[in-house]
């Protein structure tokens, strides 16, 4: 039997019991969801990750009052070190208009006097710089006059990190939890659609059928099944991102500088791809067992 023919008899099974597979999809479509939503994070974080690493910098903060001649200086002596790529002062009343135009805020915010704001220098170091040569340069800076606080969000460095091993972790986990969902569940619908059809079953055995004959179309109907789960949990996905992703803008990208993204379209294909093979294995799986008439 060709693969014509084996999708059209799913087609037929599909319509004969759609109850049953409708079930067993949204239950699917949970599990992708999970997954989705975990990958989704795991994504950003690398993206947060991966800039922050292409642009590691450090903020000095300068104390308020600065003189212009101190604070040239202070960046003269930092652009001649080597692990620096480029200093750049950073006034009060600027330091306020990145900030109302990346928060992209209104009203009492955007009537703050630059007086709130603290002018720095923000240092851009070169990608290979190591940590421990971070904080000694953060100490020797801390000496001068004209410094009030150096920051080289290393903490957070490191939280982020953290963060993202744990999400790899748990996407890796939601992974194979999703695999035995998809296995158990298409395998449970399959054995009732061939307990429906169990005396066509034995109607076409009789016939001459091979047992490859009477498999092929609850093969093809277990992929659907996880294909379908799949494709409706990345669609809820994207619908949830675009609701929310305004309200990330504004608020994630003052404090990291990185817009919200959503799945590559190589982890789209990669989740569509495993849900059906997932499905096809899963239906595969549960006939090898009980398709005996």
């Amino acid at each position: 039997m060709d693969l014509k023919t084996a999708i059209s008899r799913a087609k037929r099974g599909l319509r004969e019991d759609l109850r049953l597979y409708l079930v067993a999809i949204s239950s699917l479509t949970v599990a992708f969801l999970c997954l989705g939503a975990t990958l989704l994070s795991v994504v950003n974080l690398s993206e947060l990750a991966s800039q922050w690493g292409r642009s590691r910098r450090m903020t000095v903060y300068l104390v308020d009052g600065a003189r212009p001649r101190d604070v040239l200086q202070l960046r003269t002596l930092l652009e001649e070190l080597p692990e620096v790529r480029s200093a750049e002062h950073v006034s009060a009343s600027q330091a306020r208009a990145q900030f109302l135009e990346q928060a992209d805020l209104a009203g009492e915010l955007g009537e703050l006097p630059p007086d709130v704001f603290p002018s720095s220098v923000e240092v851009t170091l070169t990608g290979d710089v190591p940590i421990q040569r971070v904080t000694e340069i953060a100490q020797r800076l801390q000496r001068f006059g004209t410094v009030d606080e150096v920051e080289t969000y290393g903490g957070w460095f490191g939280k982020l990190e953290n963060l993202l091993t744990a999400g790899q972790s748990i996407s890796a986990l939601l992974a194979v939890l999703v695999l035995v969902c998809v296995l158990a569940v298409v395998g449970n619908t399959i054995r009732l659609a061939v307990a429906g059809r169990r005396q066509e079953i034995e109607v076409m055995k009789l016939c001459g059928a091979t047992d490859s004959f009477v498999r092929r179309p609850f093969v093809v109907e277990g992929a659907f099944q996880g294909f379908m789960a799949a494709l409706a949990s990345l669609v809820l996905l994207l619908v949830g991102f675009l609701i929310v992703k305004g309200q990330l803008d504004s608020t994630v990208t003052v404090v990291t500088g990185l817009h919200a993204v959503f799945l590559s379209p190589l982890v789209i294909a990669a989740m569509l791809v495993g849900g059906c093979l997932a499905g096809a294995a899963g239906s595969a799986l549960s006939l090898r067992r009980y398709l005996t008439v």
